[in-house]
């Protein structure tokens, strides 16, 4: 009975905290961890009940399902990341910033299966330490990564309709004068959703990087006239040369044209992958706003969440690097210490 109580508490606090951060602070990757401990402790609720009560076929089934997760996860996970990184070398050219998928597939076969096959760690007290170490970080970074992606996923649903006074969209590279068709689809997202809600204005924001010819901002501004948006709505940001000052750019045009007493009601636009990362910049700058994301291919999309997923963590790296610096430090002293007393 004690058992069913501690999953219950546990299921009540972390769902409170969910329902907490989900209105307070969307933009933490704890929102997806709160959901992630919810889920798992309200599992455990029924898990308890069926064991008290003597009902075996459940556990039976849920017993075997995990059982199937465990052993066909990491093949269907190192087959989905190699396929899929194959696939954006082939289709996107071979660069570093496309190779990120096919690398961590690699890393991943190398961890999982070539690495224990070939050797034996266990005759081995430091490559016993060594890949403790490493198995520490991988399941580390994997928990950070659900949460990061329960979070993003969170971020796109939205409960209530919004009136949205301000759609930021984000520029993402040009083709000539011209929008990739990436980019055609966050533009094509924010029209989307002004025409809908028949209110607000649509803030294009991008600058002219060094292998474009005009920013970005115009191409997706006369994107937007060319299929017919008024251009009484639209606004065009053309100095900013990153996400950040995407959004500081475009919140000081908001600003010098918003003459209301309350603050208005603002909308970031970009791939569904890239929305976390925006809004946590957003949040950085004291801006209030929520997401939506346009789609694109999966496989590109896998190569572009690593990528959004990487600068998560080079923009907190101190605290993912303290507590992994902190474990490694603790299995090397042991090991140190296992050793001199040998």
């Amino acid at each position: 009975m004690y058992v069913l109580y501690f999953f219950s508490a546990f299921a009540l606090a972390s769902g409170l905290l969910f329902l907490f951060l989900r209105i307070k602070r969307p933009q933490t990757i704890w929102l997806g961890g709160s959901f992630l401990s919810f889920l798992f402790n309200f599992g455990m609720i029924f898990v308890v009940i069926f064991v008290q009560q003597d009902i075996m076929i459940p556990l039976i089934i849920i017993a075997a399902l995990f059982t199937i997760f465990i052993f066909t996860m990491p093949i269907l996970t190192v087959g989905t990341f190699l396929t899929n990184g194959v696939k954006i070398i082939r289709n996107e050219g071979f660069k570093f910033s496309n190779l990120l998928t096919l690398i961590f597939g690699i890393g991943l076969l190398v961890y999982l299966f070539i690495w224990p096959s070939v050797v034996d760690i266990t005759e081995n007290n430091f490559l016993n330490t060594v890949y403790q170490f490493i198995s520490f970080s991988v399941l580390y970074l994997s928990f950070i990564l659900i949460c990061y992606t329960l979070t993003n996923i969170l971020n796109l649903i939205h409960f209530k309709n919004t009136k949205i006074d301000y759609f930021i969209t984000l520029g993402a590279g040009l083709t000539g004068r011209e929008v990739t068709p990436l980019l055609a689809g966050r533009i094509d997202k924010a029209i989307e959703l002004q025409q809908k809600q028949k209110h607000g204005k649509i803030v294009f924001s991008g600058g002219q990087g060094e292998d474009e010819i005009i920013p970005e901002g115009e191409a997706m501004a006369q994107y937007a006239l060319d299929k017919g948006v008024d251009p009484k709505i639209i606004i065009k940001e053309t100095n900013s040369k990153n996400t950040f000052q995407n959004i500081q750019y475009s919140k000081h045009l908001i600003d010098s044209e918003w003459n209301a007493k309350i603050e208005p009601k603002i909308a970031i636009v970009t791939n569904y992958y890239h929305v976390l990362r925006g809004l946590m910049q957003a949040h950085s700058l004291g801006v209030d706003c929520i997401g939506y994301g346009s789609h694109s291919k999966f496989y590109f999309s896998l190569n572009a969440f690593l990528r959004e997923f990487a600068a998560y963590l080079q923009m907190t790296y101190k605290v993912h690097a303290s507590i992994i610096g902190f474990i490694g430090f603790v299995l090397f002293a042991a090991f140190l210490i296992i050793e001199l007393n040998a």
